[in-house]
């Protein structure tokens, strides 16, 4: 059992790894693009008349698929003041039921985003915009968002004495 869950962890280790190099990515173009729409303008070139809305989009999008690595990373936004006082053993049973409320509150999230999606899609609801993306569409991303989460919560419950530990030496990750 273990062995089988060791490779389903290795495997959506590498998931999130590729949707934060997906990010990664939009970031670097977008931070291209910007600057070329702006020389563009200014020497009467026209411009990239998509731009503006779709970096709204992609940020959206990355702010939801990002997430699971951060905190797959530990690079999430956190207050460590009660764990960091507690024996690593007290601090592991904490860490596993704040996971665990991670999860639960995470797979609320994603039955209330699938039931907006399923609303959005028979709506057929699509923003006042120039680039006219389906609401549902984001709505599926903030959904598939939230189960990715749960089972990120899930996996560190599993590996929450390692955590307590890594986290008592300080010894986090950030980034690439």
């Amino acid at each position: 059992m273990s062995n089988s869950l060791d490779r389903f962890e290795a495997g959506f280790n590498k998931f999130t790894l590729f949707l934060a190099a997906l990010v990664a990515i939009s970031i670097g173009l977008f931070a291209f693009l910007l600057p070329l729409n702006l020389l563009m303008i200014n020497m009467k070139w026209g411009s990239i008349w998509w731009l503006h809305e779709s970096v709204e989009y992609a940020l959206f999008i990355s702010v939801f698929i990002g997430a699971p690595w951060v905190l797959q990373q530990g690079a999430h936004v956190r207050v460590d003041v009660v764990t960091s006082n507690l024996p690593s053993h007290l601090a592991a049973h904490l860490e596993r039921i704040l996971d665990l409320a991670g999860a639960s509150l995470c797979l609320l999230l994603c039955f209330y985003g699938i039931r907006a999606t399923l609303s959005e899609f028979e709506d057929g609801t699509v923003p006042d915009k120039i680039l006219m993306i389906p609401n549902w569409y984001m709505m599926a991303i903030f959904a598939a968002s939230c189960f990715l989460l749960a089972i990120e919560f899930l996996l560190r419950v599993r590996r929450a004495r390692e955590i307590a530990i890594d986290e008592a030496t300080d010894t986090k990750k950030a980034g690439f």
